[in-house]
């Protein structure tokens, strides 16, 4: 079985050549094999794309996105990069470390939820890299930020806020990321089931793209980390696929079955493990060495896990698993992961 087309790989390239690039991330990341994983689990083999190295902030799969979706704010003259979420998110630090390493500022919206006391984790990676780490009430950090940004413009700066601002960049960033791992695959002789992935929106998202465009032989499997609807998932990434392409120039459309994703293990809630979880990323951290974030990461283990339990793959098959990072955050989790 033809691992993926050539052809159509160096095509792609020469598309994704004419975007500016931002100078953030370590690429490519590595692909370790986990035998030890894979034992323990009675197969399949088990490879993971280490997105967690990408050398931004502890790495994660933000530094990946922002090797594109940043290169706007280069081309713009952008001076401040903005983000605010909840208090331990991975793409509020990353945002502060990228500012930095582009000669930028930063400010960062922080809630005041039970995981911004004792400052630590994400949080703490902001303090010691952001201009200025505003405090608000959780739901007033969208409105805080506009703020931000109109003042910031007010005083004659160019602020660029790095969920929104060539936000479909962000899938783009993946669809060249398959590339990288259909050649380290080929270059080994490997030839996946599927790729596994905890993404919400742009990760699976250039990842479905990536794949129908290099007609790669394997699929995306997506793990939504917020609780929700499978099939309003799909309905809502289908089109955000086709805007991914456009972007990039395939003549490529998407309808929802083609996405593979589901928010079945995104409970309790968003930014809070599960059982199952924990002991995955204890799991994982026992037989490889490897370390998983608590909400993100382990959550799409335990879906693989789960997966593997159903038995829809044998022991000679081979998974994908893209860790994407989040480590970070792990450190404000202690009491649930030890409690």
């Amino acid at each position: 079985m033809k691992l993926y087309d050539r052809d159509a790989a160096q095509n792609l390239r020469r598309l994704l050549g004419r975007f500016t690039l931002a100078p953030v991330a370590y690429l490519p990341t590595p692909l370790d094999d986990c035998p030890h994983l894979s034992e323990t689990l009675g197969g399949p083999r088990i490879l993971i794309k280490r997105d967690d190295m990408t050398g931004l902030a502890l790495g994660g799969n933000k530094a990946r996105q922002f090797t594109y979706s940043l290169g706007p704010a280069i081309d713009q003259n952008c001076d401040y990069l903005i983000h605010g979420s909840d208090s331990q998110s991975n793409q509020s630090s990353q945002t502060a470390a990228a500012a930095a390493r582009l000669g930028m500022k930063s400010i960062t919206v922080v809630p005041r939820d039970h995981r911004s006391y004792p400052v630590s984790g994400n949080l703490l990676l902001n303090h010691l890299m952001a201009e200025q780490v505003i405090y608000t009430m959780p739901a007033a950090v969208e409105v805080e930020k506009k703020k931000v940004i109109k003042r910031l413009k007010s005083e004659g700066h160019r602020p660029y806020e790095t969920s929104q601002d060539g936000a479909i960049l962000r899938a783009v960033a993946y669809v060249d990321g398959v590339i990288e791992l259909c050649e380290q695959l080929e270059e080994r002789g490997v030839t996946p089931k599927a790729i596994y992935t905890s993404s919400m929106t742009y990760t699976i998202v250039g990842l479905v793209v990536g794949l129908r465009a290099l007609n790669a032989c394997f699929s995306a499997v997506g793990f939504n980390y917020s609780v929700g609807n499978d099939q309003e998932m799909k309905e809502r990434l289908a089109p955000l696929a086709d805007e991914c392409a456009r972007t990039i120039g395939l003549d490529l459309t998407f309808t929802p079955d083609d996405f593979d994703v589901t928010c079945q293990f995104a409970k309790p809630d968003f930014g809070e493990p599960s059982g199952t979880s924990l002991k995955a990323l204890r799991l994982v951290a026992r037989t490889e060495g490897i370390i998983l974030d608590p909400v993100y990461t382990s959550k799409a283990m335990d879906g693989l896990i789960h997966h593997i339990q159903e038995n829809r793959f044998t022991k000679q098959d081979v998974v994908i698993f893209l860790h994407t990072g989040g480590i970070p955050a792990l450190f404000a989790y202690g009491d649930e992961i030890f409690g």
